[in-house]
């Protein structure tokens, strides 16, 4: 049976929900702070909107939207709490909470169910899966029949890209659609902010009811105002015409009632209580009351029955792929006031949505619309910044760089004038030009430190400085805070002043600056702040028109130059000098006369304007200004033409030369008009930026300046990829100052798109791969929008013949009489375009074997963007029951750019109403809804019927179906997430995707710019007729098919190595050997490192690509460019090297499917040896010996007590994806089992992502023993030797042995047989390593684990087989075999771990080791016979803080053991490593240890020899050894210069931290006072993380800064997050003087 042939009369009761809707009313004839106790009258609400009315817009915003942004403000679980009655089964999730309530109701105690929006975690912002717990919570509530109270409190739902690429949209229109269909009464209540898609749903309630100072609204204002920035609107001019307070809701018919009370009101609890218990009385006494008057509910109750006793074919297979589910219990079926609820719920969404009609409506001739006062606004908080750092000018003191450069250019002029002879002048250049590089050098760190200084004010502040120089002796004028006396003197007098020039002052401040002449405010604030306040108000009043006005000032004494400078007015150029004296004349003396300013400043008080106002430097300066000017009209170029640069780096990943002087030509043009270039031609002004370009990329912090610009103009461009702003810099940093000096010289130019400096970003190159995609689909799908080809009109002709439109005349009611509203609606009429979103109508589509008669939807593109209105609203549910009436199925077109926002909250219900009316079309009528969104479906169309769950939701090739776009997203938002090609892929995103119909080239266009983009194989018409035959099922999207992501082996040619360190030495190394071509990936750290040079030397047979970032999960941990890189080089090999994602299977089976040769095993071996339960199962099943223990995973700590009883204490607890020392605890006592079975889960799963654990026997006594494999595809298996490694620290080995002194001959052949078995059992290919444990007591061997990947230790095996590890890796990865090799082992090989750090004796007084990063000012390696040596130092080079602390293996091969560790101690002897501290001492001591040498030890050696030697004694060596010099440090010698202020410098190289942890606040700021023993930051090292107090330092006589004195804060001299070096400048601290010392 078809979908559309289903007998049957018509539900009645869907048929006159429209006409009931016009009526209704919960409660008839009264107010409803009648029947609702708790909520203010009409009158109240009355008198509340009259005063909105006649506030400004400033006023306005403080009382309506400013409180619900407080922090302070209490969040929905606070208000719940302050309730004070029992509370139950309570869920926190994030943002979203849930609980019961227990409360007394008229007729006795009942529950209800609360879903709440928590504001406390992350401002109340759900993403998909807040909203889905939710859409849980009210079917369970509602099948418990319990009432449900939601409580609205958020900015809006989550619209960034985890969320969109989640179905964000779908989630919302879902949980719209079980709140809008639950059978139990529903109590909506605003607590605090009530925005957009993230409130809606909640909203959708039988009464909705708002607190007094809760807003809502469509869209956060800030958003509105972003889609009418041409209208010059501020985003408070926008929040008050749409009127976003609970009065003008009200007053709007959009909310119920107001409720007496606010969040942290604890007098008016009481209401907020009554409004629950009689709000829900009302909806159920109004439930009752239909009920009665309406026995056609019955009827429909009936039919319900019918269905859910008989559900047809297409219901049932609709239920069945839907996540809004029928109830299949009996017991949970609703009852006939369920269904009451559900209906009265609808009439009253209903009766909020406002039409009216194209006859009705009343054409102007002409509309006004409002100003605006944006560009106002804009300018004024502009100057007004500009203004204050004129008041107050940055130090020069403070600011390290300028300091110099300032110091250099007063010696330099000094000197200009000296006459020196020919040699000198060779040596030290001549004087004069000197002076003239000191004087650009200045210039330049003035300019660049400003330009950074105001970032997007940048150029508006120094044309203004430039003119402020210029004008300097009437801008002389402007006050400085330092000329107001006494200020809160002066503002209470002002406050009560009632002279006629003060009050006209007073008219004069902003709504801000009037907060200055509160008393109370005054008493809170500090002269500081006072003072800079006051200063910038007066200082907006100088500037502008003259103050002089002979009426208000009849009364005032005039000083005698005031009336000189009264004469002079009408020639005067500048109003400022008139207007600062009548300043001080008025304001009773406190206001400073000019002329008594301080005297010039100290060197100490210098700022930077003191500076620009030298002689010699002010007209450089304005030249550096006229560069950076044009600096930044190029980076906007830039910014504007990215999709050039997107191009030309797809195709050759070059910056062509005529791209380059395109974008410098408009950047020219665009300054050329600027009065600051009047006279300069364009000629003169390119030719100084190329100039300047060149200094620009010599300039030794051109780096640092362009992160910082890149930065902030992310601020500003924040739809823009973070990554395109690196490549930016590369351009100006690289590429420009390339272009140019190729102009000049004629070198040859290349244009290389290669960033070399990538910064601590995750994921780069995938991300800017994604970044310039995302450029070339705008270009292309903003093409195909021009082209117009999906009007409705064209969807018409295509689809649909006989097509009779309905109810056309409706139109938008413009209920909130948005300014700019009308003027849209007036055009559309008189350019007879429908003025409505949506256009309806009955036709029959255009099947290929048959017609269907059905309805339609479609958008109205040329509309607003196809903005969905009330009219669109009323036009959709009238469509719907005419189709239900007609027995018809409805096929809709939907491209929109969401609800029509200057409707304001009226548009909000629109995504409910038609949400709940699709519901009861489908459920009730048994008919089928086809969806097809197209264009930009996005926002509220696509969030509540597009992507409803009971539709069949298709979506055209190419169209962007995001749940927000990028109009009104301050994110970027790349296509992977809002693309329905990429999201078709996403389960539950769509039913399919279909072609274009009218754009046949769009899918191979769209594969042109990605290959592996999905492209559909259906087309519209399919997927109608399939559905109108009944057929549910869709053709999934084409993807492109990946090659086998199982070995396959070719010949390497080209290698990417994926490692850093000693192990990329070692890789770079025998890969050049080999003569193949070397890709090499380094983070940002180790761009410089010694691999880096080795590939560099090697020409153009190495690359080095820069990752990125600085720690492992910032680069090398970043799969996905990796891989990018390894597509972009063009390898055919990829060596993932030791640690990273060597062991990940998933990243092995991506590099096989990009068809590059991973070296390394099957993804099948990796994945059963990776996950330690499998690894023990499949050992255990080839007989191999394991630790006795639980051999599976352990779920609950109960199961761990019974193994732990069997196996016998004390245990081992391991996380089973643990590693390298990481994830495993001992037991030792029964009692410990419960608390650290949960802490070793919880820490596995944040360190692993996974907390499955399994349990061990501790071994005791042990020796740690693996075994080295090669192994070929053809089956060949060689154990070619055994190592040792037993002397290590917290599971991290020091020296490793090619030989076990305890092992027996037999236990050995049982090591090497055990291996070879598990190998094969596997299908092992590669070099890999077994590891067991050898129990000493009993004299047993245990498999441990498999590392299926090269080991650090291998090249002990290497010493004494002569077999090449890493060589045989290539080779077997080429295909070849190890049939040939025979494994014979000569000598001993002992190897070294050389870790760059230092001991010490922790706070417990014990012996522990912390890294030493830094830089190494003496080297020296002895190149000997019998060393090998993998060293990834040398001198010069920095040791990096962000990874591990090894720097060097030595390998020693000797004739037998003690003559191999012989020699090993006669070489370190001669080793020489200074400016970090290393191991090698303690390595020297264990070598010359009897029980070491004799070899009857176990794994515990190492703590035990640390306990009986002198420890003091090895730190004194280690910091003797590093070259520590102990440089005397004192108190004098870092105070600064002329004043009381002390440096504090870092202790040693790290991170710098200022809060312990992203969510917890900074440890100290700018102001705070402080002991020496409160920790300031952290400093990381290694993964380590040091609190850093003022103790931490230490002079040469012990404690630097002395204990019990107190300082105060002044300067924090680094960011968060930045490395910083030992000695670098951390605080600017001062001494506080206690009142003891104070006193005489």
């Amino acid at each position: 049976m078809t979908t559309t042939q289903n007998g049957g009369s018509v539900d009645q009761l869907y048929l006159n929900a429209e006409q009931l809707s016009e009526d209704f009313s919960l409660f008839p004839r009264k107010e409803p702070a009648n029947v609702v106790k708790g909520l203010l009258t009409e009158h109240e609400i009355n008198v509340q909107v009259e005063r909105l009315k006649a506030m400004e817009v400033d006023e306005y915003i403080a009382v309506t939207v400013a409180p619900t942004e407080e922090s302070t403000r209490p969040g929905a679980k606070a208000v719940i709490d302050s309730l004070d009655v029992p509370v139950s089964n309570e869920q926190s999730v994030g943002p979203f909470f849930s609980c019961e309530l227990t409360l007394e109701f008229s007729t006795g105690t009942r529950k209800i169910g609360v879903i709440a929006q928590e504001r406390s975690h992350g401002t109340g912002v759900w993403g998909p899966e807040h909203h889905e717990l939710a859409a849980q919570r009210a079917s369970s509530f509602a099948i418990r029949n319990l009432p449900i109270l939601t409580l609205m409190d958020t900015p809006g739902a989550d619209p960034y890209e985890a969320a969109n690429a989640n179905n964000q949209a779908h989630s919302i229109s879902r949980l719209i659609a079980e709140l809008c269909n639950v059978d139990v009464p529903t109590l909506g209540i605003i607590i605090g902010q009530g925005y957009s898609g993230g409130a809606i749903p909640l909203a959708a309630s039988n009464l909705l009811l708002c607190l007094k100072t809760g807003v809502f609204n469509t869209i956060h204002p800030r958003s509105l105002a972003n889609l009418v920035r041409r209208y010059n609107l501020s985003w408070q001019e926008c929040a008050k015409f749409v009127g976003v307070s609970s009065f003008e809701l009200y007053q709007q018919g959009n909310i119920d009632g107001i409720v007496d009370f606010d969040p942290g009101e604890t007098s008016n609890i009481h209401h907020f209580l009554n409004v629950i218990v009689t709000g829900i009385e009302s909806i159920e006494s109004g439930a009752r009351q239909f009920v009665a008057e309406h026995p056609e509910i019955l009827d429909h109750y009936h039919r319900n029955i019918t269905r859910y006793l008989n559900p047809s074919e297409y219901l049932s297979a609709v239920n069945a792929s839907s996540t809004l589910k029928l109830r299949t219990s009996p017991t949970e079926y609703p009852n006939v006031f369920g269904v009451a609820y559900r209906y009265l719920r609808y009439l009253g969404l209903r009766k909020r949505i406002k039409a009216t009609t194209t006859t009705q409506y009343g054409r102007l001739a002409q509309v006004d619309i409002p100003e605006g006062e944006l560009a106002q606004r804009v300018h004024r908080e502009r100057r007004s910044a500009f203004l204050s750092w004129l008041q107050d000018p940055d130090l020069i003191l403070y600011e390290d760089q300028l300091n110099k450069a300032w110091k250099d250019f007063q010696n330099k002029r000094l000197r200009q004038a000296d006459e020196q002879g020919a040699i000198k002048n060779f040596i030290f250049g001549e004087p004069k030009k000197n002076f003239e590089r000191a004087k650009k050098d200045l210039s330049l760190e003035l300019g660049l430190h400003l330009f950074n200084r105001w970032k997007g004010s940048a150029e508006a502040n120094l044309l203004a400085l430039v003119e402020h120089l210029e004008h300097h002796e009437s801008h002389g004028f402007l006050l400085a805070t330092s000329d107001i006396r006494d200020v809160k003197a002066l503002l209470h007098a002002m406050s009560t002043s009632e002279e006629a020039m003060v009050a006209a002052l007073k008219a004069k401040f902003s709504f801000e600056g009037r907060k200055l002449f509160d008393a109370a405010f005054i008493e809170q604030k500090n002269t500081d702040y006072l003072k800079s306040a006051l200063a910038g108000e007066l200082n907006l009043m100088l500037e502008g028109e003259s103050l002089y006005d002979p009426a208000l000032l009849s009364e005032t004494a005039l000083s005698l130059q005031t009336q000189a400078l009264i004469q002079q007015a009408p020639n005067a150029s500048s109003a400022i000098p008139l207007n600062r004296c009548l300043l001080e004349d008025v304001l009773w003396s406190q206001i400073k006369r000019r002329q008594e300013r301080d005297a010039a400043p100290s060197e100490q008080d210098l700022t930077i304007l003191n500076l620009l106002l030298d002689a010699d430097i002010e007209p450089g300066f304005v030249s550096e200004c006229k560069n950076l000017i044009v600096f930044s009209a190029s980076y906007n170029a830039l910014l504007n033409d990215l999709v050039s640069i997107a191009r030309e780096a797809q195709d050759s990943r070059t910056l062509t030369e005529a791209t380059i002087a395109q974008l410098l030509t408009k950047a020219v043009d665009q300054v050329a008009t600027l009065p600051l270039f009047k006279g300069d031609g364009a000629a003169a002004i390119q030719a100084e930026f190329a100039s300047w370009t060149e200094r620009l990329g010599q300039y030794s912090e051109a780096s640092q300046f362009l992160k910082s610009v890149e930065e902030w103009m992310r601020g500003i461009h924040k739809d823009k990829s973070d990554t395109l702003f690196v490549v930016i810099s590369h351009i100006f940093e690289r590429i420009l100052p390339a272009y140019h000096e190729s102009k000049r010289s004629g070198k040859p130019f290349s244009g290389r798109l290669e960033p070399v400096r990538i910064g601590r970003r995750k994921d780069f190159w995938n991300r800017l791969t994604i970044a310039y995609r995302d450029l070339l689909f705008h270009e292309l799908l903003t093409q195909e929008k021009r082209a117009k080809k999906t009007t409705f009109e064209h969807l018409v002709a295509r689809f649909i013949d006989g097509f009779e439109e309905t109810n056309g005349h409706l139109m938008s009611a413009n209920p909130v009489s948005f300014p700019t509203f009308r003027p849209s609606i007036e055009s559309a009429l008189k350019a007879n375009v429908r003025p409505h979103g949506l256009v309806t109508g009955i036709g029959s589509f255009k099947g290929e074997a048959a017609h269907h008669r059905a309805g339609f939807v479609i958008s109205n593109v040329a509309f607003q963007a196809g903005s969905i209105d009330n009219s669109d609203c009323v036009r959709v549910c009238k469509l719907l029951v005419d189709c239900a009436t007609q027995r018809l199925p409805v096929i809709c077109f939907i491209s929109s750019g969401g609800m029509q926002t200057k409707e304001g909250a009226a548009a909000l219900f629109t995504m409910a109403v038609i949400n709940d009316r699709i519901t009861r079309f489908v459920r009730d009528n048994d008919l089928p809804i086809v969806m097809f969104g197209y264009g930009d479906c996005t926002g509220g169309a696509q969030a509540s019927f597009v992507t409803h769950p009971l539709v069949q939701t298709y979506y055209f090739s190419g169209a962007s179906m995001p749940f927000a776009g990028q109009t009104v997203v301050e994110r970027n938002l790349p296509f992977t997430c809002l693309l329905s090609n990429y999201l078709s892929l996403t389960p539950g995103a769509m039913q399919g995707l279909v072609k274009h119909p009218f754009s046949d080239e769009l899918d191979s266009n769209l594969r042109k710019v990605d290959p592996a983009l999905p492209v559909p194989v259906e087309t519209v018409t399919q997927v109608v007729d399939r559905i109108m035959a009944g057929r549910l099922g869709s053709e999934a999207p084409l993807a492109q098919q990946p090659p086998t992501s199982e070995f396959a082996p070719r010949p390497v040619q080209k290698v990417l190595i994926h490692a850093r360190g000693c192990t990329a030495v070692k890789l770079v190394r025998k890969a050049l050997e080999a003569e193949l071509q070397v890709v090499l990936v380094q983070s940002d750290p180790d761009m410089d490192s010694v691999p880096a040079d080795m590939v560099r030397a090697a020409g153009a047979a190495g690359t080095v690509v820069p990752i990125g970032g600085n720690t492992s999960d910032e680069s090398y941990l970043n799969a996905l460019s990796i891989l990018n890189i390894a597509e972009a080089q063009q390898v055919d090999a990829l060596h993932p090297g030791i640690g990273f994602l060597s062991e990940t299977p998933n990243f092995a089976a991506l590099v096989r499917q990009k068809g590059i040769n991973f070296i390394g095993p099957k993804v099948m071996s990796m994945e059963t040896m990776g996950n330690k339960s499998n690894a023990i199962s499949t050992t255990m099943s080839i007989n191999v010996p394991v630790v006795p223990g639980s051999h599976g995973i352990i779920d609950s700590s109960e199961k761990a007590l019974e193994v732990a009883e069997r196996v016998g204490y004390p245990i081992l607890l391991k996380a089973v994806h643990g590693g390298g020392g990481k994830g495993i605890v001992k037991v030792a006592r029964p009692e410990q089992l419960h608390q650290q079975f949960h802490q070793v889960t919880a820490e596995a799963k944040s360190a692993f992502g996974n907390g499955d654990i399994y349990i061990e026997k501790c071994v005791t006594a042990l020796r740690h023993i693996e075994a080295q494999i090669l192994r070929d595809r053809f089956g060949h298996t060689r154990v070619i030797g055994l190592r040792d490694c037993s002397v290590q620290r917290n599971n991290q080995k020091l020296l490793e042995e090619s030989g076990s002194t305890l092992l027996s001959e037999q236990l050995r052949a049982e090591v090497l047989a055990c291996a070879a078995k598990i190998a094969d059992a596997v299908d092992y290919i590669g070099a890999g390593t077994v590891e067991f444990i050898y129990d000493v007591p009993s004299d047993a061997i245990y498999f441990m684990e498999m590392n299926t990947r090269l080991q650090v230790e291998h090249p002990v095996t290497e010493a004494v087989t002569g077999i090449d590890i890493v060589k045989q890796q290539f080779l077997i990865a080429s295909g070849e075999s190890v049939e040939h090799l025979t494994a014979s082992e000569t000598g001993y090989g002992l190897e070294v771990r050389v870790n760059a750090e230092r001991c010490v004796i922790d706070g417990d007084g014990e012996v522990t080791f912390m890294p030493t990063p830094g830089r190494i000012t003496k080297y020296r390696l002895p190149a000997r016979d019998d060393v090998d040596l993998i060293s990834m130092v040398d001198e010069g080079k920095t040791v990096s803080p962000f990874y591990d602390s090894l720097i060097i293996q030595i390998i020693i091969h000797g004739e037998n053991r003690i003559d191999a560790i012989d020699r090993m101690r006669s070489y370190l002897e001669t080793v020489v490593i200074e400016g970090v501290s290393t191991n090698i001492s303690l390595v020297k001591r264990i070598l010359s240890d009897e029980t070491f040498r004799e070899g009857n030890y176990d794994t515990t050696y190492l703590p035990k020899f640390l306990n009986r030697i002198d420890v003091q004694a090895l730190i004194d060596e280690i910091d003797e050894a590093s070259g520590s010099r102990g440089d005397v440090v004192d108190l004098d010698s870092l105070r600064i210069e002329g004043s009381q202020e002390l440096r504090v410098l870092s202790p040693s190289t790290g991170v710098f931290y200022r809060t312990p942890s992203p969510s917890e606040p900074e440890y100290v700021n700018v102001g705070s006072e402080v002991e020496v023993d409160e920790v300031l930051c952290v400093l990381e090292a290694m993964k380590m993380f040091a609190p850093f107090r003022l103790t931490s330092c230490a002079g040469a006589s012990g404690a630097l800064y002395p204990v019990g004195q107190r300082y105060r804060i002044n300067r924090i001299n680094v960011s968060n997050g930045q490395q910083v070096n030992e000695g670098d400048l951390l605080f600017v601290i001062e001494p506080l003087v206690s009142e003891t010392m104070a006193s005489p």
